[in-house]
């Protein structure tokens, strides 16, 4: 430890994991399946699609995994959230302001509420309120939510962790999944997952699961496995036995989908299953490049598709519901959830409609506005911050670490 108090690391031995960047293109596209689940059901593979419900869980994780992987020690608060927000919050302004929007243009909006709700997204408090979680314009934007409060208290977190023997960070892991488990059970006798759950009395639960302490584990999750890697941990798992693993345990939440808790998306306990999972998953991979070899998701098409991620997330939920809306104009966004609608065959179609648009909006939002806005920013911090130039051998991935971008220092 230097004397200064800040923590002397040595850096990870693979700064690029690429493949991280080509799993969360891969996860993108599961969160946007799940929510198709949501509102566009399709008949008899619904379930299955329903299983894909924990692209989120995945990306805390990785937020995690990817900032500790990646921890130089050295940061100071203001450089380290100013270069996150650099790239989030260009982004998060368009993927609010156009659903707003749209909402205020339709008959019997309630304008202050959702005008209240898009400023409580912008500056990122939206998951701290319980009537505004998921009741924006853009209810997706509740994870940047958590993911910002996860920043503030990280430099104190990552150091933490760090410092822990293997031991230690292994007790604190088993800790961390108590905890969740905990809350969920708490929050499954206060809402009883068997009664039917009215809007008006839904706000606490919603609060429970998608606000910054109902989620920390899974950021934690994350955070605890980097850090066990960086302390000399030989991840032995492999890439193929994890995926087998993530594959039972989605076939017993198959199974187990007419359960009460799976019947309504605030008590699916999906996320506390596959938040470990991911973690590992992430070691694997992790793991498998320090041994010099690659994957599928390090191939360059997929790293490319990876760098699109979040403007896939932070647009694809606008898109698909504009859909759902026109094929089912009663319907407000929250009946989605709480009243699902009768899968049809149709669905398909609007499906892969959403799909490709959702493609092109986030490629579009990285091409043009996304990428050059964030390396400007980030250009002027640095001038600012006297860190200078990149390291020699360096590349521009490895050098902009973000919420989650295109190596692993840019994944978190």
């Amino acid at each position: 430890m230097a004397k200064s108090g800040t923590l002397e690391l040595e850096p990870p031995p693979l700064r690029n994991v690429r493949s991280l960047t080509g799993l969360r293109f891969l996860m993108s596209i599961t969160v946007f399946v799940s929510h198709l689940a949501v509102v566009l059901p399709v008949p008899r593979v619904n379930d299955v699609l329903g299983l894909a419900g924990a692209g989120g869980t995945f990306f805390l994780v990785l937020s995690g995994f990817a900032l500790t992987w990646s921890f130089r020690g050295d940061d100071t608060l203001r450089w380290f959230l100013g270069r996150r927000m650099a790239r989030i919050w260009p982004t998060l302004v368009i993927a609010v302001a156009l659903p707003l929007g749209f909402a205020l243009a339709a008959p019997g909006t309630d304008a202050a509420h959702m005008i209240g709700a898009a400023f409580a997204s912008l500056f990122f408090v939206q998951a701290w309120i319980p009537g505004v979680v998921l009741e924006t314009t853009n209810p997706v934007t509740w994870m940047l939510s958590c993911m910002v409060f996860f920043y503030v208290i990280f430099l104190w977190v990552g150091r933490f962790a760090l410092r822990r023997s293997l031991r230690q960070l292994a007790w604190i892991a088993v800790a961390t999944l108590a905890y969740g488990w905990v809350l969920r059970i708490v929050l499954w006798i206060a809402y009883p997952p068997s009664e039917p759950l009215a809007l008006d009395d839904a706000a606490g639960l919603t609060f429970g699961i998608y606000s910054p302490p109902g989620r920390i584990h899974e950021f934690l999750f994350g955070v605890l496995m980097a850090a066990a890697m960086r302390r000399g941990l030989r991840f032995r798992f492999s890439v193929g036995q994890v995926f087998a693993a993530i594959a039972v345990a989605l076939g017993v939440m198959w199974v187990l989908a007419d359960a009460s808790v799976r019947s309504m998306v605030p008590h699916d306990p999906l996320d506390l299953v596959m938040a470990p999972l991911y973690a590992c998953l992430l070691a694997a991979y992790t793991q498998r490049e320090l041994d010099g070899r690659s994957s599928l998701y390090a191939r360059p098409a997929l790293v490319s598709l990876g760098k699109i991620s979040m403007g896939i997330y932070l647009f694809h939920f606008t898109v698909i519901f504009t859909i759902a809306a026109m094929v089912y104009p009663d319907k407000e966004m929250v009946d989605f959830f709480l009243d699902p609608v009768t899968p049809v065959n149709s669905h398909w179609l609007w499906g892969a409609v959403g799909l490709a648009v959702s493609l092109l909006v986030g490629w579009l939002a990285y091409r043009f506005f996304e990428d050059p806005i964030e390396r400007r920013i980030r250009r002027y911090l640095d001038a600012r911050s006297g860190r200078g130039a990149p390291a020699a051998g360096a590349t521009p991935e490895t050098e902009k670490p973000g919420l989650v971008g295109s190596s692993t220092s840019d994944s978190a």
